[in-house]
């Protein structure tokens, strides 16, 4: 939206006066001048620029008073609201740039409706050269097509000859800001930036230069994605190639934003991929600091170019704030520090390097080097060796042994020996020997003997996963390694691992087969799953699709694949509280399995156990605990007695009986499957922190609050090391702890406790999960305790109203709610109230 203007006598002395140096300098670039001049006042730099048009077009002088009315009066000519440009209609103006100008438009014919943006080159400057740096900037964003950048809808001409062109609207904040409010962590700003990254890349790929990155230009929506904007300065690293190219810059032009120039930009050198390699380093120093390397406000361009091009920047560990651990959500100063020092300190002072050739040579080289900081792999901006590439994956919690990992290796084998039988003897062959010798090679690479302790399977892993690099050159093999590696990740609770190996191995299944096949689909399929375990839930739906069509195109009809791909689906409209769509996707999923495959247990175990959660959810206990009955029996049929899988069935079993009252059953199968887990998956699995936030809660609705206390920090032992923020195991036992610290009458600490565990639900889940909803009548029962009762009725009756619209009438989250309505009112003395709610609950409640 345009700024309000302000016309005090102090302001318009203020745009007086950098009018008048605008017009004595005569600087060759006036939007620099400006954003030197005035850096964090975009409405004063609009009202010169606007000013100066005047005086181009009429011949105002010095001497031309300046004043409310005279500013008025510019703004009136120039406004082209309410006026039509093609299929368009102009509603609003929305922002003012160099030499163009941005309104809020719709669609005009009224064939559909559209919200869009168009641009329109600024009055006053419309020389030829400006007009065709205008046109040049509409074929570039023509040229380049990205997710991550603004589309590109229309152009034309205005009846009096003025160009525009029409791009989508995009409703968002700038990064740094939108950052500090819905991602404030350094993972997640690191998610953001590298969204960015992906943006920049494509439009390097496609020999643009944007020149102008800053967080203006860069807008993220709502729900969390990246627009790059304003291609206005950028330039085709080739422009004899391009359409209506440029003459060179004449008389030391320089077009760049100062606070976000590289060097060779300030200096009017040749720039290309290192200058915005340069701005995302400096960009990436803002979101992880909050501030920028280098304060330049007010400064003139002589000493903006002394000290971009000549003043080193100091590392961003360094000028953390105390204040800023805060902000980032970290868990204190130090930690902030220690997870800035080191990598990320590399990463950005490497982008910032004053000679060009020193950058990293691609964005994309700078974005790898992101992915692996976040996974916990060595980055290339810092080689020192094998001791610090060894350090990324040894780490001092040794679980099981290196006999184990022979283990592993051996039932990988298996594996890839399984799933290429189809292929030609002679090249399957080949290729188990190349996976052995690989396989081999990584099991001799950490020497026990020489470190002095036992290795663990995370350890091994990590190795292969790192040396997996040497496989890029043959993708074939890369692609199965590297599947295998992230099918064991997996098996061992690290998603985020898993998840970096699936796409790498992706990438490799993407050179051989360009438009998808069989192995690509079901690849994806699991990559859907590693990021539904990390609560990415659209990121992982859009992935579903993708596998689900080339499942489609490539697999014979009665392929069950196609029944584990409805059990998928059905399970992501589960996370997202749509219980009527993710049963009938499961159903069919189950009839499907049924037809195909009659006798395939494990198959069987997992279709029988989601349906029965889902029906269960939806409060029709009966039917959900003779599903779990059929499951646990499929399930030892096809693992026998101890498996993660019979585990798994069993502890939605114990559930499923507590559901229908049946709470002495329930108490032995929970304790079941807890063992169970922790013997075949060990104490920090993020399975059997399920299974144990699951009991804590079983304890806690039987009012066994020093057990659920327990069993809730022990959950909560495992967050920041296997259990990520996202995963429900930890909001939901931050909510036991706290409910059970509020029964044991410890109020304030029950109180931050709940109000953590809901803030967490609500920037993992949304406000409107289910889920956040439940936290809301959690603490509202908390606060009924505490005879806050006004604020309890508001949380408990907005809870009460999501999960009726969400989850039904008759789930139990609901029935549960409208109890502690009934506890609210009585407590408060509102006998009506109170038995209107009790009236709602079911018959047998007590």
């Amino acid at each position: 939206m345009a700024p309000t203007p302000d016309w005090t006598p102090t302001r318009l002395a203020r745009i007086r006066g950098l009018f008048e140096q605008a017009l004595d300098a005569e600087p060759p670039d006036l939007d620099a001048f400006l954003e030197a001049a005035a850096p964090d006042d975009d409405a004063l730099r609009q009202e010169v620029r606007a000013l100066l048009s005047a005086h181009r077009q009429t011949g105002a002088t010095l001497h031309t008073p300046i004043s409310r009315e005279s500013l008025s009066g510019l703004s009136d000519r120039s406004d082209r609201s309410g006026s039509e440009v093609g299929s368009y209609r102009v509603v609003r103006q929305i922002g003012v740039g160099g030499m163009g100008v941005v309104y809020e438009g719709t669609r005009a014919d009224e064939v559909f409706d559209k919200r869009v943006a168009i641009k329109f080159l600024r009055r006053g400057v419309e020389s030829e050269l400006a007009v065709r740096r205008f046109r040049y900037e509409r074929q570039i964003l023509a040229n380049l097509s990205h997710p991550h950048i603004g589309a590109l809808l229309d152009g034309g001409v205005t009846n009096d000859g003025q160009p525009y062109f029409v791009m989508e609207y995009i409703q968002g904040r700038p990064v740094t800001e939108w950052c500090d409010t819905q991602a404030p962590s350094l993972r997640g700003r690191l998610l953001v930036f590298l969204q960015i990254c992906r943006a920049v890349q494509h439009a390097h790929q496609h020999l643009v230069v944007h020149r102008d990155l800053k967080p203006g230009n860069i807008l993220v929506t709502d729900e969390g994605t990246v627009k790059l904007l304003d291609f206005g300065i950028a330039k085709l690293l080739r422009e004899e190639e391009g359409t209506d190219q440029l003459p060179a810059t004449q008389g030391g032009a320089r077009v760049f934003t100062p606070e976000y120039a590289s060097p060779e930009q300030v200096r009017g050198l040749p720039v290309g991929v290192a200058s915005d390699v340069y701005a995302l380093g400096v960009l990436l120093f803002e979101l992880v600091t909050g501030r920028r390397p280098f304060g330049l406000q007010g400064k003139l361009i002589a000493e903006i170019e002394q000290i971009v091009c000549t003043t080193p920047p100091p590392r961003p560990s360094d000028v953390l704030t105390h204040e800023r651990w805060h902000q980032v959500k970290a868990r204190s100063a130090a930690a902030l520090h220690r997870r800035v020092a080191g990598d990320l300190d590399a990463i950005i002072l490497l982008a910032l390097r004053k000679e060009p050739e020193r950058r990293y040579g691609s964005v994309d080289d700078m974005a790898r080097d992101v992915e692996a900081l976040l996974d916990d792999r060595p980055v290339r901006a810092r080689p020192e060796g094998w001791g610090y590439r060894a350090g990324k994956w040894l780490r001092r919690h040794p679980v099981e042994s290196i006999a184990a990992a022979l283990l592993l290796c051996s039932l990988v084998g298996g594996m890839v020996f399984s799933t290429r039988q189809a292929r030609a003897a002679d090249r399957q062959r080949d290729r188990s020997t190349a996976v052995t010798d690989f396989f081999t090679a990584m099991l001799a690479a950490p020497d026990p003997a020489r470190l002095g302790r036992t290795v663990t399977m995370r350890e091994v892993l990590d190795t292969a996963a790192f040396r997996a690099d040497s496989l890029d050159h043959r993708p074939e093999l890369a692609a199965e390694v590297r599947e295998v590696i992230g099918d064991t990740y997996y098996a061992l609770g690290e998603y985020d691992a898993a998840v970096t190996q699936f796409e790498a191995a992706h990438a490799s299944r993407r050179i051989l087969a360009p438009r998808g096949d069989y192995a690509t689909a079901a690849l994806l399929s699991k990559l859907s799953v590693a990021w539904t375990a990390l609560g990415n839930y659209p990121l992982a739906d859009s992935i579903l699709d993708v596998a689900d069509t080339l499942f489609r195109r490539h697999a014979d009809r009665d392929d069950p694949s196609r029944a584990a791909i409805l059990s998928s689906h059905s399970a992501l409209q589960q996370e997202v509280g749509n219980l009527d769509s993710a049963e009938v996707l499961q159903r069919a999923a189950l009839a499907f399995l049924l037809r195909v495959a009659p006798d395939n247990d494990s198959a069987l175990a997992n279709d029988y156990n989601d349906l029965g959660v889902i029906v269960g959810q939806q409060g029709k206990f009966v039917a959900a605990e003779s599903l779990h009955v059929l499951a646990v029996a499929a399930a030892r049929r096809a693992y026998g007695e101890e498996h993660p899988a019979v585990a798994s069935v069993l502890s939605q079993h114990a559930f499923a009986l507590e559901m229908a009252g049946r709470y002495a059953e329930s108490d032995s199968v929970y304790q079941a499957a807890i063992a169970m887990r922790r013997r075949v998956l060990g104490p920090e699995h993020p399975d059997y922190a399920w299974s144990l936030f699951q009991y804590a809660q079983f304890l806690s609705r039987r009012g066994d609050w020093r057990g659920a206390l327990a069993r809730g920090r022990e959950v909560l032992a495992l967050r920041g090391k296997t259990l990520p923020e996202t995963h429900p195991a930890v909001s939901t036992a931050l909510q036991v702890v706290g409910l059970a610290l509020s029964n044991l009458d410890s109020l304030d600490s029950a109180e931050r406790y709940l109000r953590e565990s809901l803030e967490l639900r609500r920037a993992t889940f949304g406000a409107d999960h289910w889920l956040t909803a439940s936290g809301e009548a959690v603490l509202g029962e908390h606060l009924t305790r505490a005879r806050r009762f006004a604020e309890a009725e508001r949380l408990l009756l907005g809870a009460e109203h999501r999960l009726t619209e969400v989850r039904g009438a008759e789930a139990p989250q609901t029935t549960a709610t409208r109890e502690r309505l009934v506890q609210l009112y009585t407590a408060w003395h509102r006998p009506e109230q109170a038995a209107q709610w009790a009236a709602l609950l079911p018959a047998d409640t007590p």
